[in-house]
C-alpha cells in the first residue's frame, strides 16, 4: 500500500482578510516525491462554530468530501457524497455551519487534468465514491490518509509534455518572470499555451499573474510599512495602477484593503 509522505501542520486557518468568530482548525500536509508532482496538499478542517474566510486563488483543482455540517464556496454548496472543484482562477468566498467537518485534496494547476488523461485511480467515480464511504469513518487527517492510500499510486512514468508543462509552472511559482519560464521550455510559444490551457483552463500568461498576485500578498503580509509603490515595483508591475488592478481582478479585494485587515488583525 502506497503512503503519502510529506510535511504537516496543524493550526487555526485565517486565509485572507475575513476574520471569523471562532478559527477553522486546519490539518494539512504538502506530498513530496511524485506525489507532490500531482498533489499540493491533502487536508482535514473543523470549525467549532458558523463563518466565513476567503481562500485566494491558486490556480488549482481539488475534490473534497463532506463528512458533517453544511459548507458553501461563493455561496454553492458543496456537496455530497463528494465536490470536484475546478480551477481556482479567482479568490473564492468559503462559508461553513458549525461543528463542519471537511476533506480534501489540493490538486497542482495541471495536476488534476493530467491525472484524468491517464484514467488514474483518483479520478474514477467509483473510487471517489468508495472513499467518500471510508471518510464518514474518518476523525482527523490521519484517519484520511489511509482512506486515500490505496489511491496514491504516482510511480508511473510520465510524457515530456507533462514535465514540460510541470517545469513551466513551477518556474512561474518560484517568480521567474514569465519569459523567461517560456525561453526555458524546450516547445514553442504556441504549443505550451495550448498545453497550459488544456490542462490549467487559462493560459500561461494568466498563470503568471496568479502567481504575480500571489507573490505581492506575500509581500504585504512580510512587512505592512512597505509602501505599494515600493512592492508593485518589487513584483514587477509597471506602476501602482496596474498592481492594484490586477491584485483586486484575482483576489476580489484591492493591496490597500488587505493591508489594513492584516494589521487589524495583529
Amino acid at each position: 500500500m502506497p503512503s503519502i509522505a510529506g510535511t504537516v501542520s496543524s493550526k487555526c486557518l485565517s486565509l485572507m482578510w475575513n476574520s471569523m468568530t471562532e478559527p477553522l482548525f486546519l490539518e494539512i500536509e504538502s506530498p513530496q516525491g511524485d506525489t507532490g508532482y500531482y498533489v499540493q496538499s491533502i487536508w482535514f478542517a473543523r470549525s467549532t462554530t458558523d463563518g466565513e474566510i476567503w481562500l485566494p486563488s491558486d490556480a488549482g483543482s481539488g475534490v473534497v468530501f463532506l463528512k458533517r455540517g453544511n459548507a458553501k464556496v461563493d455561496g454553492k454548496p458543496i456537496m455530497q457524497p463528494y465536490d470536484i472543484q475546478k480551477h481556482s482562477l479567482q479568490s473564492k468566498k468559503f462559508t461553513y455551519s458549525n461543528e463542519m467537518m471537511l476533506f480534501g485534496i489540493r490538486f497542482q494547476p495541471a495536476g488534476y487534468s493530467q491525472l484524468e488523461a491517464l484514467n488514474h485511480p483518483l479520478t474514477q467515480i467509483d473510487n471517489l465514491s468508495c472513499i467518500s464511504k471510508q471518510v464518514t469513518q474518518c476523525n482527523n487527517l490521519l484517519d484520511f490518509k489511509k482512506a486515500l492510500a490505496p489511491y496514491f499510486d504516482f510511480t508511473f512514468s510520465r510524457d515530456h509534455i507533462a514535465n514540460f508543462t510541470h517545469a513551466f509552472i513551477q518556474r512561474l511559482a518560484e517568480r521567474q518572470p514569465l519569459m523567461d519560464a517560456l525561453d526555458e521550455t524546450p516547445l514553442s510559444q504556441r504549443q505550451l499555451e495550448r498545453h497550459i490551457k488544456q490542462q490549467c483552463g487559462i493560459t500561461p500568461k494568466h498563470l503568471a499573474r496568479i502567481y504575480r498576485v500571489r507573490q505581492a500578498m506575500t509581500a504585504i503580509k512580510m512587512d505592512t510599512s512597505k509602501s505599494m509603490t515600493q512592492i508593485a515595483l518589487e513584483c514587477g508591475y509597471c506602476d501602482q495602477s496596474h498592481f492594484t488592478r490586477e491584485f483586486r481582478g484575482i483576489m476580489r479585494i484591492t493591496p490597500a484593503k488587505y493591508r489594513r485587515c492584516l494589521v487589524s488583525r495583529c
